[in-house]
Protein backbone atom coordinates (compact mmCIF):
# COMPACT_ATOMS: atom_id res chain seq x y z
CA UNK A 1 0.00 0.00 0.00
CA UNK A 2 1.85 3.67 -0.90
CA UNK A 3 2.13 5.47 1.38
CA UNK A 4 0.40 9.54 1.37
CA UNK A 5 2.64 12.22 0.75
CA UNK A 6 2.93 13.17 4.34
CA UNK A 7 4.08 9.85 5.80
CA UNK A 8 6.40 9.16 2.85
CA UNK A 9 10.13 10.43 2.43
CA UNK A 10 12.74 8.89 0.03
CA UNK A 11 15.85 10.44 1.21
CA UNK A 12 18.19 12.41 4.37
CA UNK A 13 17.27 15.81 2.92
CA UNK A 14 13.74 16.52 3.29
CA UNK A 15 10.87 16.15 5.41
CA UNK A 16 8.81 18.35 4.54
CA UNK A 17 5.10 18.31 5.27
CA UNK A 18 2.72 16.81 2.76
CA UNK A 19 5.65 16.39 -0.04
CA UNK A 20 8.22 13.65 -0.80
CA UNK A 21 11.30 14.02 -1.66
CA UNK A 22 13.68 14.37 -4.41
CA UNK A 23 15.13 10.91 -5.04
CA UNK A 24 18.65 10.59 -5.96
CA UNK A 25 18.12 7.06 -7.40
CA UNK A 26 17.74 8.61 -11.00
CA UNK A 27 21.35 10.36 -10.59
CA UNK A 28 24.01 7.90 -11.97
CA UNK A 29 26.40 6.67 -9.33
CA UNK A 30 30.24 8.44 -10.09
CA UNK A 31 31.81 5.57 -8.55
CA UNK A 32 30.17 3.34 -11.08
CA UNK A 33 31.34 5.65 -13.93
CA UNK A 34 34.99 4.94 -12.77
CA UNK A 35 34.56 1.40 -11.30
CA UNK A 36 36.11 0.44 -7.88
CA UNK A 37 39.24 -1.63 -9.38
CA UNK A 38 40.17 1.48 -11.09
CA UNK A 39 40.03 3.52 -7.43
CA UNK A 40 41.63 1.20 -5.53
CA UNK A 41 44.49 0.94 -8.20
CA UNK A 42 44.82 4.65 -8.33
CA UNK A 43 44.86 5.02 -4.70
CA UNK A 44 47.93 2.68 -4.61
CA UNK A 45 49.61 4.71 -7.29
CA UNK A 46 48.77 7.75 -4.81
CA UNK A 47 50.55 5.72 -1.80
CA UNK A 48 53.94 4.63 -3.94
CA UNK A 49 54.03 8.04 -5.88
CA UNK A 50 54.73 9.75 -3.29
CA UNK A 51 57.83 7.42 -2.30
CA UNK A 52 59.33 7.37 -6.03
CA UNK A 53 59.03 11.24 -5.69
CA UNK A 54 61.13 11.19 -2.61
CA UNK A 55 63.61 8.03 -3.33
CA UNK A 56 64.58 9.88 -6.53
CA UNK A 57 65.70 13.35 -4.56
CA UNK A 58 67.63 11.21 -2.56
CA UNK A 59 69.67 9.36 -4.88
CA UNK A 60 70.49 12.18 -7.20
CA UNK A 61 70.26 15.22 -5.22
CA UNK A 62 71.12 18.91 -6.67
CA UNK A 63 71.64 17.08 -10.04
CA UNK A 64 68.58 17.83 -11.86
CA UNK A 65 66.65 21.41 -12.52
CA UNK A 66 63.20 21.15 -12.84
CA UNK A 67 63.32 24.12 -15.18
CA UNK A 68 64.38 22.51 -18.31
CA UNK A 69 62.62 22.77 -21.13
CA UNK A 70 60.72 19.27 -21.22
CA UNK A 71 60.13 19.48 -17.47
CA UNK A 72 58.83 23.22 -18.04
CA UNK A 73 56.05 21.83 -20.77
CA UNK A 74 55.40 18.92 -18.00
CA UNK A 75 54.36 21.36 -15.54
CA UNK A 76 52.63 23.54 -18.16
CA UNK A 77 50.17 20.64 -19.23
CA UNK A 78 50.00 19.38 -15.49
CA UNK A 79 49.02 22.81 -14.40
CA UNK A 80 46.33 22.54 -16.80
CA UNK A 81 44.73 19.60 -16.09
CA UNK A 82 44.74 20.56 -12.67
CA UNK A 83 42.11 23.02 -13.66
CA UNK A 84 39.91 20.48 -15.10
CA UNK A 85 38.23 19.86 -11.93
CA UNK A 86 37.43 23.56 -11.70
CA UNK A 87 35.49 23.16 -14.28
CA UNK A 88 33.92 20.21 -13.21
CA UNK A 89 32.82 22.45 -10.30
CA UNK A 90 31.76 25.34 -12.24
CA UNK A 91 28.74 23.05 -14.53
CA UNK A 92 28.20 21.17 -11.36
CA UNK A 93 27.10 24.48 -9.22
CA UNK A 94 25.69 26.27 -12.65
CA UNK A 95 23.85 23.52 -13.73
CA UNK A 96 25.49 24.04 -17.45
CA UNK A 97 26.25 20.05 -17.79
CA UNK A 98 23.61 17.78 -18.80
CA UNK A 99 25.97 14.64 -17.67
CA UNK A 100 27.47 15.16 -14.61
CA UNK A 101 28.88 11.89 -14.00
CA UNK A 102 30.94 12.60 -17.23
CA UNK A 103 32.72 15.75 -15.88
CA UNK A 104 33.56 14.31 -12.57
CA UNK A 105 35.21 11.40 -14.18
CA UNK A 106 37.08 13.80 -16.34
CA UNK A 107 38.20 15.79 -13.32
CA UNK A 108 39.04 12.60 -11.86
CA UNK A 109 41.14 11.37 -15.10
CA UNK A 110 43.11 14.98 -15.67
CA UNK A 111 43.36 15.08 -11.84
CA UNK A 112 45.64 12.33 -11.94
CA UNK A 113 47.09 12.68 -15.54
CA UNK A 114 48.14 16.42 -14.10
CA UNK A 115 49.78 15.06 -11.07
CA UNK A 116 51.94 12.87 -12.65
CA UNK A 117 52.97 15.74 -14.84
CA UNK A 118 53.47 17.83 -12.29
CA UNK A 119 55.93 15.20 -10.38
CA UNK A 120 58.17 15.33 -13.78
CA UNK A 121 58.51 19.12 -13.01
CA UNK A 122 58.71 19.03 -8.93
CA UNK A 123 60.70 15.91 -8.23
CA UNK A 124 63.64 17.40 -9.84
CA UNK A 125 63.42 20.83 -7.48
CA UNK A 126 63.23 21.07 -3.66
CA UNK A 127 60.82 19.54 -2.18
CA UNK A 128 61.34 21.15 1.37
CA UNK A 129 60.12 24.72 -0.52
CA UNK A 130 56.65 26.51 -1.68
CA UNK A 131 56.13 24.68 -4.48
CA UNK A 132 56.97 21.33 -1.97
CA UNK A 133 53.94 21.97 -0.46
CA UNK A 134 51.93 22.70 -3.36
CA UNK A 135 52.75 18.87 -4.67
CA UNK A 136 52.37 17.88 -0.95
CA UNK A 137 48.77 19.64 -1.64
CA UNK A 138 48.20 17.87 -4.67
CA UNK A 139 48.70 14.32 -3.02
CA UNK A 140 46.95 15.14 -0.21
CA UNK A 141 43.60 15.95 -2.65
CA UNK A 142 44.12 13.32 -4.63
CA UNK A 143 44.08 10.38 -2.14
CA UNK A 144 41.03 12.47 0.01
CA UNK A 145 39.22 12.33 -3.01
CA UNK A 146 39.79 8.54 -3.55
CA UNK A 147 39.32 7.66 0.13
CA UNK A 148 35.98 9.20 0.08
CA UNK A 149 34.32 7.75 -3.29
CA UNK A 150 35.73 4.33 -2.27
CA UNK A 151 34.29 4.66 1.15
CA UNK A 152 32.86 6.83 2.61
CA UNK A 153 30.15 7.58 0.00
CA UNK A 154 28.97 3.85 -0.69
CA UNK A 155 28.79 3.29 2.91
CA UNK A 156 26.51 6.31 3.36
CA UNK A 157 24.34 5.17 0.38
CA UNK A 158 24.77 1.39 1.76
CA UNK A 159 23.18 2.59 5.39
CA UNK A 160 20.46 4.71 4.17
CA UNK A 161 19.40 2.32 2.14
CA UNK A 162 19.31 -0.36 4.59
CA UNK A 163 17.60 1.32 7.26
CA UNK A 164 13.98 1.33 7.05
CA UNK A 165 13.71 5.03 9.02
CA UNK A 166 15.55 6.86 6.38
CA UNK A 167 11.94 6.16 4.88
CA UNK A 168 9.55 7.48 7.32
CA UNK A 169 8.73 10.60 8.61
CA UNK A 170 11.53 11.90 11.27
CA UNK A 171 10.23 11.53 14.62
CA UNK A 172 10.56 14.13 17.00
CA UNK A 173 10.65 16.97 14.68
CA UNK A 174 8.99 20.27 15.40
CA UNK A 175 5.71 20.23 12.62
CA UNK A 176 4.81 23.64 13.16
CA UNK A 177 8.34 25.53 13.34
CA UNK A 178 9.24 23.05 10.04
CA UNK A 179 6.22 24.42 8.36
CA UNK A 180 7.10 28.12 9.58
CA UNK A 181 10.75 27.40 7.89
CA UNK A 182 9.33 25.79 4.67
CA UNK A 183 7.18 29.04 4.53
CA UNK A 184 10.11 31.04 4.94
CA UNK A 185 12.12 29.21 2.13
CA UNK A 186 9.42 29.62 -0.51
CA UNK A 187 9.25 33.41 0.01
CA UNK A 188 13.21 33.36 -0.66
CA UNK A 189 12.87 31.38 -3.25
CA UNK A 190 9.80 33.15 -4.78
CA UNK A 191 12.07 35.85 -5.13
CA UNK A 192 15.62 34.17 -6.10
CA UNK A 193 13.84 31.86 -8.80
CA UNK A 194 9.97 32.22 -9.14
CA UNK A 195 9.60 29.46 -11.28
CA UNK A 196 11.66 26.77 -8.99
CA UNK A 197 9.90 24.34 -6.95
CA UNK A 198 11.40 24.26 -3.23
CA UNK A 199 10.95 20.69 -2.89
CA UNK A 200 13.49 20.47 -5.94
CA UNK A 201 15.71 23.09 -5.55
CA UNK A 202 18.98 23.98 -4.67
CA UNK A 203 21.15 27.18 -5.54
CA UNK A 204 23.89 27.25 -8.12
CA UNK A 205 26.42 29.30 -9.03
CA UNK A 206 24.17 31.44 -11.42
CA UNK A 207 21.80 32.36 -8.55
CA UNK A 208 24.65 33.20 -6.15
CA UNK A 209 26.33 35.59 -9.28
CA UNK A 210 23.02 36.98 -9.79
CA UNK A 211 21.46 36.67 -6.64
CA UNK A 212 24.06 36.98 -3.72
CA UNK A 213 22.25 37.98 -0.68
CA UNK A 214 18.86 35.55 -1.43
CA UNK A 215 21.14 32.77 -2.04
CA UNK A 216 22.98 32.85 1.25
CA UNK A 217 20.01 33.20 2.93
CA UNK A 218 18.21 30.35 1.68
CA UNK A 219 21.52 28.20 2.15
CA UNK A 220 20.83 29.39 5.65
CA UNK A 221 17.31 28.26 6.10
CA UNK A 222 18.15 24.86 4.23
CA UNK A 223 21.17 24.35 6.72
CA UNK A 224 18.13 24.91 9.66
CA UNK A 225 15.84 22.56 8.24
CA UNK A 226 18.51 20.07 7.96
CA UNK A 227 19.66 20.44 11.44
CA UNK A 228 15.52 20.64 12.41
CA UNK A 229 14.74 16.99 10.52
CA UNK A 230 17.96 15.25 11.31
CA UNK A 231 19.06 14.72 8.34
CA UNK A 232 22.82 14.23 8.37
CA UNK A 233 22.93 12.70 11.74
CA UNK A 234 23.26 8.92 9.72
CA UNK A 235 26.95 9.95 8.48
CA UNK A 236 25.88 12.63 6.04
CA UNK A 237 28.08 15.14 8.70
CA UNK A 238 31.32 13.34 7.62
CA UNK A 239 31.16 13.66 4.36
CA UNK A 240 29.80 16.75 4.20
CA UNK A 241 33.02 17.70 6.26
CA UNK A 242 34.89 16.00 4.22
CA UNK A 243 33.57 17.60 1.26
CA UNK A 244 34.04 21.04 2.67
CA UNK A 245 37.42 20.72 3.28
CA UNK A 246 37.99 19.07 -0.09
CA UNK A 247 37.16 22.26 -1.76
CA UNK A 248 38.66 24.77 0.61
CA UNK A 249 42.15 23.09 0.06
CA UNK A 250 41.79 22.90 -3.79
CA UNK A 251 41.41 26.53 -3.81
CA UNK A 252 43.73 26.70 -2.09
CA UNK A 253 45.82 24.71 -4.25
CA UNK A 254 44.71 26.94 -7.62
CA UNK A 255 45.89 30.14 -6.01
CA UNK A 256 49.08 28.63 -4.67
CA UNK A 257 49.87 27.43 -8.48
CA UNK A 258 48.38 31.34 -10.18
CA UNK A 259 51.15 32.39 -7.68
CA UNK A 260 53.80 29.93 -8.78
CA UNK A 261 53.39 30.35 -12.00
CA UNK A 262 53.34 34.28 -11.96
CA UNK A 263 56.96 34.16 -9.48
CA UNK A 264 59.17 31.81 -11.89
CA UNK A 265 57.41 34.16 -14.70
CA UNK A 266 58.54 37.35 -13.74
CA UNK A 267 60.92 37.04 -10.85
CA UNK A 268 63.03 34.99 -12.63
CA UNK A 269 65.92 36.22 -10.55
CA UNK A 270 64.34 35.82 -7.22
CA UNK A 271 63.72 32.31 -7.97
CA UNK A 272 67.07 31.35 -9.63
CA UNK A 273 69.04 32.59 -6.20
CA UNK A 274 72.42 33.23 -8.76
CA UNK A 275 72.00 29.93 -10.11
CA UNK A 276 71.82 30.14 -14.31
CA UNK A 277 67.51 30.94 -15.00
CA UNK A 278 66.71 27.36 -16.77
CA UNK A 279 63.34 27.84 -17.83
CA UNK A 280 61.14 30.58 -20.23
CA UNK A 281 60.27 33.75 -18.72
CA UNK A 282 59.65 36.96 -18.88
CA UNK A 283 61.47 38.92 -16.44
CA UNK A 284 64.18 37.82 -14.14
CA UNK A 285 62.84 40.65 -11.42
CA UNK A 286 65.04 39.91 -7.96
CA UNK A 287 67.72 39.06 -8.74
CA UNK A 288 71.04 39.40 -6.40
CA UNK A 289 72.53 42.53 -7.46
Amino acid sequence: MTQPATQRTAGPNRTSPGKPYASASNAATPIAAIGREALMVLLAALLVLPLAVVAQQMAAPGTRAAGTPWRQGAAVAGGLLLFVPLLYSITKRTGLSARPPIWFVAHVVAGTVGLLLVCVHASAGRLLSMPGVLLALVFFLALQGTLARLFLTPRLSQRFGAQPSSFHTAQGVDRARLSELIAHKRAVLGRLDAQASEALFSPTLRHALRHPSLTWRYAMLSARESRLVGARRQGGALLSLWRRVHIALAAVLLAGVLIHVAVVTFFAGYVAVGRPITWWHLAAWGASP
